[in-house]
Parts: C-alpha cells; structure tokens; sequence
C-alpha cells in the first residue's frame, strides 16, 4: 500500500471524530521555525500577540518542572533559557486545552498533569539512554495520547473502552478500541499531530504507539520512532510504579521488545526502573 492510499484509509478510521482546526498562531510559528534561520523576535512576537496564551506559556515556564534557578521574566528569555520546540510544545498544549475545554469532564486536567509527566520522564529516559533527542521524546510524551480527549467528546463509552483495553491481555490495546468504537486513539493522535504541526515522525510514532513490533523491524521504521515508542512505555511503565505500585499493564506486552531495542537485559533495565523512581522523588 502507498502512503496516499493508506493515509485514505486511515481516514476513514477516523469514523466521525471531529479534529479541530489548527489555530492561525500555530502555522505562523511552524512557518517561522521551518526557516532556516528562525527570529527568536518573531517568535515571541506572536506567542505574545494572544495576552492569555503568553501568560500561561511563562507560568509553565518558570514552574518546577522547568526550574532553571532563575525567574524567567519574557517570553523571549524562555524561547533562550529552555529553546524554541519547548516553548512551542508549551503552545500547543496551552491551545489544545483550550480547544477542548468544556467538552469533557474534570478528568481532562488530571490528563494533561499525566502526559506532562510522561514527557518529563521520557526526556529524562532519553538523555541517560541517547537513543533519541530528548526534546522528541518530551514532545512524544506529551502528546502521544493526544487523541483520547477526542474520542471522549464522539464517544460517551470511551473510559469504559479504555478500561477493557488497557486490562486486555490477548488483544492490543487499540485492536479493543477498533472493536468497541471503529476507530482508536492512535489515528486520531495521528491526524491531529498532523494538522496540528507536530513533528512528522512523532505523529508517524503517535499512529503505531501500541503497535510493538515495530520495535523489531528496524528495515521498516526509523530509529527515531522506534525510540519514542521505547522511551514512552518505559516511562509510563516507571510512573505506574512509583504512583500505584504495581506496573503499567502494557509492560508486559512491550517490554521484552523494549528491551531488546535498548540492547539492555531485564535486569539493566530494573537497574534503570530503580534510579528513575529515585529520580522522580
């Protein structure tokens, strides 16, 4: 199957999930960093244009989670202290929030903390290991869930669904979904990390994210998304752990395959799990 064709079919997957449009200040950033030489001036130009979007973009910035030392005090000094993709990662989350809000329960905020610190520990993962940028790996973390709050607004059964899938053992999580829904969070993710102007290759990730085979068959995908793929389930894997005390249950479905991508024995990789709890504090 060519890539036109199987993107077409994927867009039939999508069985009436509505994607919202990307925000005009999301295409003029993407155009700006596509530059080859981006105006970090611009850039602050038009994060600053939306009063409520900057505000929020440096209260992020000078949480803890970003702590630098130092109090960040504009927009242009948190595109210099923590770079141009987090702070555009900081943009997109901000606005997809806000794309979605009132259409969902309370439990989307607790969502979004969930995801911010998935991408925190997948960067962190990604720097001890170096098998991937750790900004790609933070901006995989953050958004390779991206989906589920459109299948909650089109689907009233969706945590039900989510429920079964996440306990299935003989069936892959987004087979259950495709069974239950006619289409699944991965191909949601999928075409709104498109529209929304998301790496090619972390929305590439996002569609095959349960799919873990493609961690063994590097003739058919690039290391850069076996890689997010890794890193993701690991941290998932390792927060599940920390906060319930018991793993998350694809571990068990990816693990061995993780494992081998990493080139690390169980025993490594339990090293690793250890040192990463500690790291969480």
């Amino acid at each position: 199957m060519n890539a036109v064709s199987e993107e077409k079919q994927l867009q039939t997957m999508l069985n009436g999930v509505d994607i919202p449009p990307c925000p005009a200040v999301l295409v003029e950033l993407d155009a700006e960093l596509k530059k080859d030489e981006p105006d970090q001036r611009e850039l602050a130009r038009l994060i600053t244009k939306d009063v409520a979007l900057s505000g929020h973009v440096m209260q992020i910035a000078n949480s803890p989670a970003f702590s630098t030392g130092h109090k960040l005090s504009s927009i242009t000094q948190a595109l210099n202290v923590l770079g141009t993709r987090q702070v555009f990662n900081l943009v997109v989350s901000q606005l997809l929030k806000v794309a979605m809000s009132g259409k969902t329960d309370a439990g989307l905020e607790r969502f979004w903390e969930s995801s911010a610190q998935t991408a925190r520990l997948s960067a962190e993962i990604a720097r001890r290991l170096r098998c991937v940028r750790p900004d790609i790996a933070y901006t995989f973390g953050l958004f390779h869930d991206c989906g589920i709050p459109l299948l909650m607004r089109r689907f009233p059964q969706t945590k039900e669904v989510l429920a079964e899938a996440n306990a299935a053992e003989d069936a892959s999580f987004t087979q259950v979904e495709d069974m239950r829904l006619g289409t699944n969070h991965a191909v949601v993710g999928y075409f709104l990390a498109r529209r929304w102007r998301l790496p090619s290759e972390v929305a590439d990730a996002i569609m095959r994210h349960h799919d873990y085979t493609v961690l063994v068959r590097p003739q058919e995908f690039s290391q850069v998304v076996q890689a997010q793929i890794a890193v993701s389930v690991l941290a998932e894997h390792i927060i599940r752990l920390h906060t319930q005390g018991d793993g998350e249950h694809e571990w068990a479905k990816a693990g061995p395959a993780a494992c081998a991508f990493f080139n690390l024995s169980l025993v490594a990789i339990d090293d690793l799990i250890e040192d990463l709890r500690d790291w969480l504090g």
